[in-house]
């Protein structure tokens, strides 16, 4: 799909406004194409965003990575999020720079179990909760698209909870757009290490997140049916646009799943 708007002209699947030079330039690929579609939001570059992504980064006095460009400079993004009663991106006004040694030493928050290669010694605070218990940052490693940490209250430590920004992203909108479904169904499951065999042969895998070292939400897709599964509780949720689809994937779990009435 190619957008076309007043402001701007065609690049790939995006607009790219005239005078996005004054933001800096965005490279292609993208890096949320899907997240947006399921947010049902064209990925239209804002020039009033650009122009306050630059102020930003000039306030840090640090580069944004390309994949966080993005994400703060498409329009109607911030107002997605925060039109529902979820977790929340921070606004691009309120973002802030942090370091290592402030989360360490004022936090009492350390790295736990986070790769080597991915680690650094600063990250952009973006991504809050929505009773404002879990925080989540980037860290400004270098990579396009960066790691993302949260402070696990389970660890009491930053733990990785997505590899890439925009993985994160898509985990995020895929679960929001399953509970917005007029078909959403919630279950609990059994067997854990069965019934995620069976959906790994099953089923196309999509990002998985994490709240603490040792907890995970697990996110898949059979035909046009979308479940994510939570696995502090055991609970599995599923939406679908197609009722045989759907029906065919309740029977193909039914050994595993008992859903609620």
């Amino acid at each position: 799909m190619f957008l076309t708007q007043a402001v701007g002209q065609v690049v790939g699947e995006i607009v790219k406004p005239e005078s996005e030079n004054q933001g800096g330039e965005m490279k292609q690929p993208l890096f949320h194409t899907e997240a947006f579609n399921l947010m049902g939001i064209q990925p239209v570059y804002s020039l009033e965003r650009l122009k306050l992504i630059a102020e930003k980064e000039r306030e840090m006095n640090r580069r944004f990575p390309p994949s966080l460009r993005e994400l703060y400079a498409v329009e109607g993004v911030e107002e997605w999020f925060g039109s529902r009663n979820a977790d929340k991106l921070v606004p691009l006004q309120r973002l802030e720079l942090e370091t290592r040694e402030y989360w360490e030493h004022e936090l009492g928050l350390r790295f736990l179990n986070i790769p080597s290669n991915m680690q650094a010694s600063e990250g952009i605070y973006f991504f809050i909760e929505c009773q404002g218990c879990w925080s989540w940052w980037i860290l400004l490693n270098g990579a396009e698209d960066p790691p993302v940490i949260v402070e696990s209250l389970f660890d009491e430590a930053q733990i990785l909870a997505c590899d890439k920004l925009s993985d994160f992203i898509l985990a995020c909108a895929w679960d929001l757009s399953i509970m917005d479904s007029p078909s959403f169904q919630t279950g609990r499951y059994e067997s854990e290490q069965a019934f995620l065999r069976l959906l790994r042969n099953r089923c196309v895998e999509k990002p998985t997140t994490r709240l603490a070292s040792t907890v995970h939400r697990y996110r898949f897709r059979y035909k046009d049916c979308r479940l994510f599964l939570f696995e502090e509780t055991c609970q599995i949720f599923i939406a679908a646009e197609n009722e045989e689809s759907k029906n065919e994937w309740m029977t193909m779990v039914k050994p595993f799943v008992i859903w609620d009435t």
